[in-house]
């Protein structure tokens, strides 16, 4: 009995992913910011300094943008595909409040992880200790952070493709992360460790640290588009699965 009751409340979860269009979307903002990370490898960054506070910025700007632009995305598409088909009626207004409280969570997201980077590695001498094993252990702690959010949401939520997503997720970080480690770790000079933000970049350390920060936005990029094209595939599988089986708006029955 509480098995089946248990079944019951994860259905009820699940329900607002049986479209696809949550992954759909998921997957295309991966997508774009791994495609962003890339590009911006290939185009340079200049200075190390302009280009890892430009790199922050831009990223962060773009985060914020495509989290907007994907939670009113999947809103138009579920008023107009999902809801029709199911008979459910929402209303169309939303409380100021509620857009608030959505729009400063996004900020938020966006900024506070770039901000703690940047702090951490820029002001506190002592930390860019680590620098030299960020290339190839990042995408394993990404990896494997965002690979255990997909799985014990799946878990949460009863769906078995989520739980796939999160070991492809974790395989994903740590497949980058050997990539890195075969080429070795990032060689940085010890006066790393001495120089203070306040002074100029001494030319020894300028290109140490753009090979760093080339291997850091490669390995990213690839764990994200890796991440984004795992989500677009089982979105693609289930909204075409969702609309075999929902071919038409639902009507009552006069």
């Amino acid at each position: 009995m509480e098995q089946q009751i248990d079944a019951a409340v994860k259905r009820g979860r699940a329900y607002w992913f049986a479209d696809g269009f949550s992954e759909l979307i998921l997957g295309a903002f991966f997508l774009l910011l791994g495609s962003a990370v890339l590009l911006r490898v290939w185009a340079g960054q200049g200075a190390f300094l302009e280009g890892f506070a430009t790199t922050a910025i831009d990223f962060a700007v773009l985060k914020g943008v495509a989290l907007l632009a994907a939670f009113l995305a999947i809103w138009w598409l579920k008023d107009r595909f999902t809801y029709p088909r199911t008979g459910y009626v929402r209303g169309k207004s939303v409380p100021p409040l509620v857009l608030l409280t959505v729009i400063r969570n996004l900020i938020l997201i966006a900024l506070l992880p770039v901000l703690g980077l940047i702090s951490g590695l820029l002001f506190v001498p002592q930390t860019r200790a680590v620098l030299a094993y960020l290339p190839a252990g990042l995408p394993v702690a990404i990896g494997a952070l965002w690979g255990a959010l997909a799985y014990f949401g799946g878990e949460w939520l009863g769906l078995r493709r989520f739980r796939l997503l999160g070991w492809l997720m974790l395989l994903a970080g740590a497949a980058v992360g050997l990539w890195q480690i075969s080429y070795g770790l990032s060689e940085l000079p010890a006066e790393v460790l001495q120089w203070s933000i306040l002074d100029p970049l001494p030319d020894a350390l300028q290109y140490p640290l753009d090979e760093w920060f080339i291997r850091m936005l490669t390995g990213m990029g690839i764990l994200t588009l890796a991440t984004g094209a795992g989500f677009a595939v089982t979105g693609a599988m289930t909204f075409f699965r969702y609309r075999k089986e929902n071919p038409a708006p639902y009507r009552e029955e006069s």
